[in-house]
């Protein structure tokens, strides 16, 4: 303060005639006042000259940690005054007294090295028992921590490439959380290059230094497009390195999903685009040749088995540009099904029949379901996405959305019976899917759409979703599903015994009294079974 305001005997005054007049309510506003003439009088430089003497916090600010409201003005003044050393030391102390989890949203705490530090720490201790239900909802406090700026950013992803380099094959997990940080880079910063100069710095390379691996990186990642030059200079790089024993160039750079990507579409995208056209082999194999080494290579030196199990994949992506029919009939979809199933068995085979099933199921307006769907037979294609979740756990979400595709699609041809018909065939994919560890992903779909969704058909979701589940049911299952019951009571009350079995016994296994007024809603199984005898 710049002089003596009695600001202290004036709160005690207000707050000691105001209470019993507008209750407890009277101490935030005045904990407010307060916080708000501290911020407006605070002078960093005296504050970090008095600290820089002692090397000690004041005893005020000791005094104010335990209470949250005089912590919130110590984050309102570091967001206000980042480079101050007095609020530097403020907030490591607060995060070495336990809280770190609210100032995951404070924006000016990764600037303080050592507490990004602990904040690091403690996000990957929350992380540690995610499962692909609840990775991405782990991996928002990692984000919130690490994607602000671009130096934390990259202070992460150096400490996960060291992780990396020292465990290995171990490393798988650490791997994938730093995949879905540069993924989120890449999908909400629009800044692939400062990805990709991340990984080239990384792996040694220098960005700009006349490396043709790291030209050709950027190249493809500027253009969003694979050209024919560049897929020649990262061949020669990687594949003479194979030839010749050589080191070969960080198998990271070609993994960047901004530059795998488009040589993926260049090679495949016919299949699934009208507007790519399919490559001549000649030109395609150098691209296939660099989707198999990515696919399979890591920045161990390659041995002789390896060697062979690269060819083989290269003659198995051969086979899928080949064998896959651009928007098929029914009796060629079928003919090729064995070896589909032989090819989904590899993870970047399976990402490319995926995509080819996408479009073949939606193209020319869903024409594939107009065509060939029976009310009897569930669609081959959806059997076919079925299978490429179960084995292959990362490619979940776009079997997802291909099912939601088919969900959402209004065929022409169809009468509203046919409609829910195919809609009700998807949900019993989806619910399979939500029983591989995926439930609350579709739980939240089905959340967010419940407006749209016909009432019959929210009904047989809630019947086919509880059917593959049991008591005791967490807390990010069950509230939701709590929710959508709620929602749509009235229709569950006109449904069929078989449908309100599972609801009745979700409903009967939860402790909580919404739980028990939505069960006493619902008829008992005496009366449903007199009432479809009658």
């Amino acid at each position: 303060m710049s002089s003596y305001e009695g600001l202290a005997a004036m709160t005690n005054m207000v707050s000691s005639d105001l209470g019993p007049v507008y209750g407890s309510g009277i101490n935030s506003a005045i904990g407010e006042a307060v916080s708000c003439k501290i911020i407006k009088s605070f002078d960093p430089q005296v504050a970090d000259s008095k600290y820089n003497e002692t090397e000690q916090l004041p005893e005020y600010i000791e005094a104010m940690i335990p209470h949250q409201v005089w912590r919130k003005t110590i984050y309102r003044l570091s967001e206000r005054h980042p480079g101050s050393t007095m609020l530097s030391a403020a907030l490591q102390h607060i995060a070495d007294q336990g809280y770190q989890a609210e100032m995951m949203s404070l924006s000016s705490a990764p600037l303080h090295t050592h507490i990004f530090y602990s904040l690091l720490a403690e996000c990957l201790e929350n992380m540690s028992p995610a499962n692909e239900e609840n990775i991405h909802q782990k991996l928002e406090e990692l984000i919130t921590a690490v994607c602000r700026r671009e130096q934390t950013y990259l202070v992460a992803r150096y400490i996960f490439h060291g992780v990396q380099q020292k465990l290995g094959a171990k490393a798988a997990g650490i791997r994938r959380i730093d995949d879905e940080l540069e993924t989120y880079m890449l999908d909400n910063y629009k800044r692939p290059q400062l990805a990709i100069n991340i990984q080239l710095l990384l792996s040694g390379l220098v960005v700009g230094g006349g490396n043709s691996v790291v030209d050709a990186a950027a190249s493809i990642i500027q253009e969003e497009y694979a050209a024919t030059g560049d897929v020649a200079s990262l061949y020669n790089e990687y594949h003479g390195a194979v030839v010749s024993g050589k080191p070969a160039p960080p198998v990271d750079i070609l993994r960047n999903v901004c530059v795998l990507h488009p040589i993926i579409e260049q090679v495949f995208g016919h299949l699934w685009d009208t507007t790519v056209q399919k490559m001549r082999p000649e030109l395609a194999n150098k691209y296939i040749w660099l989707i198999a080494y990515a696919a399979l290579c890591s920045n161990e030196p390659i041995d002789e088995a390896t060697k062979d199990k690269l060819q083989q994949l290269v003659v198995q992506l051969k086979e899928v540009c080949q064998g896959l029919s651009i928007h098929p009939i029914q009796t060629q979809i079928y003919q090729a099904v064995p070896k589909i199933l032989e090819w989904i068995s590899v993870p970047i085979l399976a990402r490319v029949v995926l995509l080819w099933i996408r479009d073949v199921a939606t193209y020319d307006n869903f024409t594939y379901y107009d065509t060939y769907f029976t009310s009897s037979e569930v669609p081959v294609l959806l059997l076919l996405l079925e299978e490429i979740a179960y084995r292959h756990p990362l490619l979940k979400p776009l079997v997802f959305s291909a099912y939601k595709d088919g969900f959402e699609s209004q065929v022409p041809g169809f009468s509203p019976e046919k409609q829910l018909r195919l809609q009700k065939i998807i949900i019993n994919r989806i619910a399979l899917l939500a029983q591989l560890d995926y439930a609350l992903p579709v739980i939240d779909y089905f959340a967010a759409k419940k407006e749209q969704i016909d009432e019959s058909v929210m009904v047989y979701f809630l019947h086919r979703l509880l059917a593959q589940f049991e008591a005791p049911y967490p807390a990010e299952f069950l509230v939701p599903v709590l929710e959508l019951i709620n929602f749509t009571i009235d229709g569950v009350k006109a449904a069929k015994e078989k449908e309100i079995v599972y609801i009745r016994g979700f409903l009967a296994s939860i402790d909580n009294e919404q739980a028990r007024l939505l069960c006493a809603a619902l008829p008992d199984e005496a009366s449903v079974t007199s009432t479809l005898a009658d």
